[in-house]
């Protein structure tokens, strides 16, 4: 089966990244009051924020979950935030007081993106970034 007859038989209508953590509320209350990311669902246990449409990120406690919170500071996973508004984003979180932001924006991906980023409560990486010539595979119409 090709790619574009899997595609049209087998349609994904979302993606959910889940990360694991020690305390969900306190995680949960981060990810609404400093990033401002919409939650649209809470079981104590489990909090979903919609970061775009169809794209979310899970907070899912390690008490309940099917994985365990992993210990360090390398989580082996980030989410990674493509934004035309870097500097707007940048500023929000500086603003904001949120702990570990980098002073500045860097040059990342072999000099193809600017980024930041952050560290959640949790220890998983969030970074920011924004192409300086956008990929044709990456587009977002305006």
């Amino acid at each position: 089966m090709s790619v574009t007859a899997l595609r049209a038989a087998c349609r994904v209508d979302g993606v959910i990244t889940l990360f694991y953590y020690a305390d969900v509320p306190a995680t949960a209350r981060w990810y609404e009051q400093a990033i401002g990311f919409e939650k649209v669902l809470d079981y104590g246990w489990l909090a979903i924020f919609r970061i775009i449409d169809h794209a979310y990120l899970g907070l899912v406690s390690g008490e309940v979950g099917s994985q365990q919170p992993i210990a360090g500071a390398n989580k082996g996973a980030m989410v990674t935030i493509a934004t035309r508004d870097l500097e707007r984003w940048h500023r929000h979180l500086v603003d904001t007081g949120v702990a570990g932001v980098e002073s500045h924006l860097q040059r990342g991906c072999e000099g193809d993106t600017l980024e930041f980023k952050i560290r959640d409560p949790g220890g998983y990486t969030l970074e920011f970034f924004q192409w300086l010539e956008t990929p044709p595979g990456m587009r977002v119409e305006d």
